[in-house]
């Protein structure tokens, strides 16, 4: 959700995204690792951030309406 400044807050979203990638189904666990690697890497190498959700769906491995549906229910 955002703030007041567009800056998102994490307070609102119990889980992450990953977790609730894999929970649903959507991904695996071994998906989920190497896309959080890739974000380490992407930040250790000042690439712009991308978020987990971005990094699966680039990659094929997540559709649009599935990281749209789990960001829904982590922040409704």
């Amino acid at each position: 959700m955002e703030d007041r400044n567009g800056t998102i807050t994490l307070e609102k979203a119990p889980y992450r995204f990953g977790s609730m990638a894999v929970f649903r189904g959507y991904a695996s666990l071994k998906q989920i690792q190497q896309a959080l690697a890739e974000q380490v890497e992407d930040d250790v190498n000042d690439r712009p951030h991308r978020t987990i959700g971005t990094i699966l769906r680039e990659k094929g491995w997540i559709t649009e309406e599935q990281e749209q549906s789990i960001l829904k229910e982590m922040f409704r």
